[in-house]
């Protein structure tokens, strides 16, 4: 019995054509080249994901120079034999503190009659007191002397700066003019609502008071009332930035505390 003749697709479509076309030779050979393909693509990655471990291993074959490197120092000479009959120094001269301007006590006169009239509270001639100080007692001193004023000291030591006081920020304090922000407006458009106060649905108000400087510059501030951390952040992040008019009080600028509310809310 004769063995039946198996053909494949390939055969049966160039049947009547020329098999020596390119075609049929790209269609009987395809899925060998598809394996082949296969087999180098998965071979290149292998070897290109193993370089760095390669890499490291040929590094650590490589031999370790044990030797110790030991610097050596050079010696120090001995220091100088002390004398033990040298006297010690002197102490440091006191400097001694610059002259006293001469003052003359200011004294605000009374009408009496000129035999009541006591010499000190008369009326003195203006170039006597041209070259001196009017002050609350009189001083001897030279013209070209130092005036010092209230300040107390000998006048060869630093005299400490007293600090100014802070005010009470729960205290009413009355001013001619209050601080006003001038810009207010910028720094609420800087201020951004966070992402996650946004999806959780916090809203609210943030009130903060803030210490004006006598310059109208942002001093510190205290959080009044807040709904979230996270919408108090927000603003404390930029309130730093705010420029203000000064607070006016009897002609002067004055350390205030003012009010700025922030508020939140979701669209």
């Amino acid at each position: 019995m004769d063995k039946p003749i198996i053909a494949n697709l390939d055969d049966i479509v160039f049947d009547s054509r020329n098999k020596e076309y390119g075609a049929y030779l790209l269609r009987k050979n395809y899925t060998r080249n598809v394996r082949n393909g296969f087999i180098y693509g998965t071979i290149g990655l292998v070897l290109l994901v193993s370089i760095p471990f390669i890499a490291a291993w040929i590094e650590q074959l490589k031999p370790v120079d044990d030797e110790v490197k030991r610097l050596t120092y050079a010696e120090l000479t001995e220091p100088p034999p002390m004398d033990e009959n040298k006297p010690p120094p002197p102490p440091p001269t006191e400097i001694p503190p610059p002259p006293q301007r001469a003052a003359i006590k200011f004294v605000i006169p009374e009408p009496v009659p000129d035999e009541e009239a006591k010499p000190e509270e008369t009326i003195v001639d203006i170039d006597s007191i041209k070259e001196k100080n009017v002050d609350t007692e009189s001083k001897e001193g030279t013209e070209d002397g130092f005036d010092f004023g209230a300040a107390e000291g000998t006048g060869n030591q630093a005299v400490e700066e007293k600090k100014e006081e802070e005010p009470d920020p729960n205290a009413f304090i009355l001013v001619e003019k209050e601080p006003l922000p001038v810009n207010l407006s910028e720094i609420k458009k800087n201020i951004s609502y966070p992402p996650q106060a946004k999806e959780a649905g916090i809203t609210g108000k943030v009130i903060l008071r803030i210490l004006v400087n006598k310059e109208g510059e942002y001093d510190k501030h205290i959080v009044v009332k807040s709904p979230h951390k996270l919408l108090t952040d927000a603003c404390v992040e930029q309130v730093k930035n705010l420029k203000f008019t000064p607070g006016i009080q009897a002609g002067k600028p004055i350390k205030v505390w003012v009010t700025i509310p922030f508020d939140f809310k979701l669209q």
